[in-house]
């Protein structure tokens, strides 16, 4: 019997010394989990990050995508009659033929043979007033006064600048090639009756420049 009783003592430490270390183990891996750092960084990436601000530049786009409107699409009526007042500032000027009966004689371009669709009543009176003083005379200026010479012109004119003024007319300025060059003519265009007519013209600069000064420039 004492020998029983010892044997059974004995099974029972053994067994709660067993439970003590399997307790022990259990909690020694529990908290090895805890502060493994893969298994924080496993639960870090499961939770998304929160959302981010638009960058600027992305809000930009979305706005433009909304069809806010830019500058450069406000200003497309203006663009549209600079473009207009140009054409007709050009067509001040014609391309004809040297020498009719010959096609290698090549072309000049002249003053418009019919100028009242493109200069108002007021240039074109000045004009023929000046003309008929002789103000274009070999005595005095001697050249014609839209091409800037005798013979016409070896090239076609072509636009150096143009700008809409806040009286609603557009400034333009030819250069007209010719030899020896004549001084650069300055067209204001004005929209009259639907078509835009020259309501001044101006060869170079200064006082003297305009074709309604009393001695204008050649």
């Amino acid at each position: 019997m004492k020998s029983n009783r010892s044997a059974a003592r004995t099974t029972r430490q053994w067994a709660f010394t067993a439970g003590v270390l399997l307790l022990a183990g259990c909690g020694s891996g529990a908290a090895t989990m805890a502060a493994s750092p893969t298994f924080t960084a496993t639960t870090a990436a499961s939770t998304p990050p929160p959302p981010s601000a638009m960058p600027a530049s992305a809000a930009n786009a979305a706005t433009t995508a909304t069809g806010t409107p830019s500058a450069t699409a406000a200003a497309t009526s203006t663009g549209g009659d600079e473009t207009a007042a140009v054409a007709a500032a050009l067509a001040l000027f014609q391309k004809v033929p040297r020498n009719p009966q010959d096609a290698s004689a090549g072309y000049a371009w002249q003053p418009v043979s019919e100028t009242a669709g493109h200069l108002s009543p007021d240039v074109s009176a000045r004009l023929e007033a000046l003309r008929s003083s002789g103000y274009f005379g070999a005595s005095v200026c001697a050249e014609d006064y839209l091409t800037g010479t005798q013979n016409g012109l070896a090239a076609a004119p072509t636009v150096v600048s143009a700008h809409s003024d806040p009286n609603g007319t557009v400034t333009v300025r030819i250069r007209r090639p010719a030899t020896p060059p004549p001084p650069d003519l300055t067209v204001v265009m004005t929209r009259r009756n639907g078509h835009w007519l020259a309501t001044d013209l101006a060869s170079g600069s200064g006082s003297s420049a305009s074709i309604f000064a009393s001695k204008p420039h050649c």
